[in-house]
């Protein structure tokens, strides 16, 4: 049954949570390659959620047509958006990366659009004007700003589009099987496999590795914070609609914008730009997926 306070208290949870994580990737990129680092935190996680799933288990759970959505969506999931995340972190910088990976809800109203006959109306257009606009504050560039590259900021909206459909795929099994601790581990194992599977494809300098002992220690905290934000937003899924989940799960621009300031002030400098395109970026997918979801 739907319990809608539960699916607040856990997709701001998630938001709070994502924040962390973001800043942790931050800190780690020095000690390895965004696909290193995703398969520690992977690999990290793993023991613990599928123990928690072995003492859990339900004789329900075996449902071979759950277990495929969550396998893809971790193939999705962890094997690419997370990589193409944490890339635009360690390319484009905290207060730029995050703010433009929330315009997920964007891609939501454009799924509606294309493949669900969705017609917007006045509120759509709003937010995606507002989604826009917030963009282009944040992708403003003085000419003597260095730091990052246009050329990298395909990287964001190329993890927005896999997050979408792997969190499409989550919500598919959960419906089957109602168990975020079951459905994460699935993911992740099938992610892994999927990272190192087709991590040849990627430049040498960017496939996954097993990292060194300091890669371990910063990415496994990494990794936990990652664990604790999926089963967060699991479980949000579980408990309550689309449509309450996602707009709150997008707030976790503020909270990064916030812990960027307190701690990344000699790597990332936020300025009125980078925060006026985050309130704008955050309303505009707050509307469309109000609107459209």
């Amino acid at each position: 049954m739907p319990n809608t306070p539960l699916a607040v208290s856990f997709a701001l949870a998630n938001a709070v949570t994502v924040s962390f994580l973001n800043l942790s990737v931050r800190r780690a990129d020095r000690h390895g390659n965004a696909a290193t680092g995703v398969s520690i935190g992977l690999l990290f996680a793993l023991p613990f959620t599928g123990a928690a799933s072995w003492y859990l288990w339900r004789e329900g759970w075996w449902d071979p047509a759950a277990w495929a959505y969550f396998a893809a969506s971790g193939a999705v999931g962890p094997s690419v958006a997370r990589v193409l995340l944490f890339l635009s972190i360690q390319r484009l910088g905290v207060p730029r990366a995050v703010p433009l990976v929330s315009t997920m809800p964007l891609a939501a109203a454009v799924m509606g659009i294309a493949f669900l006959d969705e017609r917007p109306g006045l509120i759509v257009l709003a937010g995606t004007l507002l989604v826009v606009a917030g963009c282009m504050a944040i992708t403003a560039k003085r000419g003597e700003d260095r730091s990052w590259s246009r050329r990298d900021l395909w990287l964001p909206f190329a993890s927005v589009v896999a997050f979408s459909l792997s969190h499409v795929l989550r919500k598919k099994g959960l419906v089957l099987v109602p168990s975020p601790v079951l459905g994460f581990t699935v993911m992740s194992a099938a992610g892994l496999a999927c990272l190192w599977l087709f991590g040849g494809l990627l430049p040498r300098e960017q496939r996954p590795g097993w990292g060194t002992a300091a890669a371990w220690r910063v990415y496994s905290v990494a990794g936990a914070f990652n664990a604790v934000s999926v089963l967060f937003h699991f479980y949000a899924l579980q408990h309550g609609d689309l449509t309450v989940v996602i707009p709150l799960a997008s707030t976790a621009p503020f909270f990064s914008l916030v812990l960027s300031w307190i701690f990344l002030r000699g790597i990332d400098r936020v300025t009125g730009l980078i925060v006026a395109g985050t309130v704008l970026v955050v309303l505009g997918g707050a509307l469309i997926t109000w609107r459209v979801l």
